[in-house]
């Protein structure tokens, strides 16, 4: 597992049980892209076995279907993916805080980050894909129990 990654399997177990309506192919002959998501079918193409990329495509499933923050599919190509690679980046954060995140990708964007969005824009997009991160998600630990449910429990001050 490289420093950039969790393992792969982690990751499918999040996305399946977080994300039960989509439909995940692995395709791995493919290399042109590291995956795809279908709007229309719910589907992600994974040409790639890693969980950066599983959580791009995730990430263009939340900010399109779930949180409607994205933009056209076609007109807005870059905005869309500025967006996708932020979710992947918060997602990869949560489960490991030291992570070390490879932005290779993002930086094909980085530059026209301020032609994409106002900025007031990008903060709010930012906002909703982390605060539906923080609420909405469940975390498992290596023993398989939810991170809201040990901090829950961790509120409880007994003494």
């Amino acid at each position: 597992m490289k420093n950039s990654e969790i393992d792969y399997s982690t990751a499918m177990n999040f996305v399946s049980t977080n994300f039960p309506k989509v439909i995940i192919r692995e395709e791995f002959k493919d290399q042109a892209k590291k995956g795809s998501y279908d709007p229309i079918s719910l589907k992600i193409t994974l040409n790639e076995k890693t969980s950066q990329a599983l959580f791009h495509e995730i990430g263009h499933y939340l900010t399109i279907e779930v949180l409607k923050i994205a933009g056209d599919i076609i007109k807005e190509y870059a905005k869309n993916e500025v967006l996708a690679e932020l979710t992947s980046y918060q997602l990869l954060k949560k489960f490991y805080e030291t992570i070390s995140y490879n932005f290779a990708y993002s930086n094909v964007w980085a530059d026209k980050i301020t032609e994409l969005f106002e900025l007031d824009e990008f903060i709010k997009c930012y906002q909703a894909i982390s605060k539906y991160i923080e609420e909405k998600l469940v975390f498992k630990t290596s023993t398989g129990i939810s991170a809201k449910l040990i901090s829950f429990i961790s509120s409880f001050n007994v003494s």
